[in-house]
């Protein structure tokens, strides 16, 4: 019988990305899955994942982090070094405040009130949340409208702040790229190879993750050996497909844990949301005016630097709108895997020493 349920809410979680593509909604393999998924354990209590799924799902989630990172990004960083650590900084504050915002006039538990605020992704953050007892459903929501406002407000935010200021002179970073030619390139020399191979290795780092016992370890195990890898080699690749996958799983486990209680209490997050974008909103200006004044990063630059959407999506848009790509970049690259690789065991800390 549990097989059925799996079968079931497989299908529902596809439906639901189909769907999701087709209407346009960010990250429809994720968002739509979670929804549909939400939707038949809110009404039926049908919905059944198994766990192991959360250890793949996480596995797959860290290597795809991991392949963001290339030795050109690792050259650049000492460059980028004192943006780099104002805006971790700010945004680990950021986090801290709205969690405790969020505890001390929602009532929510402190884990589930930072991991809310993490500006990560939403498939990451909410496996995250998972492991670590929080409210997984709550999260998800959180980090969906995130990073809705986000590409549906920040362009337009952006471009009202920088208007009238001149199109920025660009101070390249070093954008060559490093030829590997190690005996792993040379024995894994196929794309079909390194596929399996990136695979294969992911799923295996987040089994030794999940069997180490340490907080979200499948995903920071896979994060670390894979971005490693992808720094001094040419050995991973994993096509779009596979993330897609990863993220309907990602997003069928978040969707099974919705009860009817979950949707009784969602009035109970407007008031987060609007804090929540309300703080991203300052950190962002905040950010960009010191960064700009010290000469770092010039306006338009910044606060797409600072934005805490996706960082292909700000990329993109930052395209359009004459930013400076590498810098930007190299900030949002090095934003994501210190969202899902060191926020969560800050979260731990902080949840620990509170009590």
């Amino acid at each position: 019988m549990e097989l059925l349920h799996i079968v079931v809410t497989l299908l529902f979680a596809v439906g639901g990305f189909l769907i999701g593509r087709r209407i346009g909604i960010p990250v429809p393999a994720m968002i739509g899955s979670m929804l549909a998924v939400g939707i038949m354990s809110a009404a039926t209590g049908f919905a059944v994942m198994p766990t192991s799924i959360k250890m793949i799902s996480q596995g797959i989630s860290g290597a795809f982090i991991g392949m963001s990172v290339t030795m050109r990004d690792v050259r650049n960083i000492p460059h980028m070094m004192k943006p780099l650590l104002l805006l971790l900084a700010m945004l680990t504050a950021n986090t801290l405040v709205a969690g405790f915002i969020f505890q001390a006039f929602f009532g929510w538990d402190l884990m589930t009130g930072l991991l809310s605020c993490v500006a990560g992704g939403i498939a990451d953050v909410s496996l995250i949340a998972m492991d670590l007892d929080a409210d997984a459903s709550t999260v998800a929501i959180m980090q969906t409208v995130r990073l809705a406002s986000v590409l549906a407000i920040f362009p337009s935010w952006i471009a009202f702040m920088t208007r009238g200021l001149p199109e920025v002179e660009m101070n390249p970073l070093d954008m060559a790229q490093t030829e590997h030619d190690t005996w792993l390139d040379r024995i894994i020399d196929t794309p079909r190879k390194r596929t399996a191979f990136t695979l294969v290795l992911s799923v295996a780092c987040g089994a030794a993750g999940y069997l180490s016992g340490v907080p979200a370890g499948a995903l920071l195990f896979s994060l670390v050996v894979i971005g490693a890898l992808n720094i001094f080699t040419d050995a991973c690749r994993m096509p779009m497909t596979v993330k897609r996958m990863a993220q309907v799983l990602a997003g069928s486990l978040v969707g099974s844990t919705v009860t009817p209680e979950t949707v009784s209490h969602l009035g109970g997050i407007v008031g987060p949301l609007i804090i929540m974008f309300v703080l991203y909103m300052l950190l962002n200006l905040v950010f960009s005016l010191i960064a700009s004044r010290a000469g770092w990063l010039d306006m338009r630059s910044a606060l797409f630097a600072s934005s805490p959407g996706g960082a292909s999506d700000m990329a993109l848009i930052a395209a359009d709108l004459g930013a400076d790509l590498t810098k930007i970049a190299v900030l949002q690259i090095i934003r994501a895997i210190y969202a899902a690789g060191l926020m969560p065991q800050v979260a731990i800390l902080v949840v620990h020493l509170a009590g």
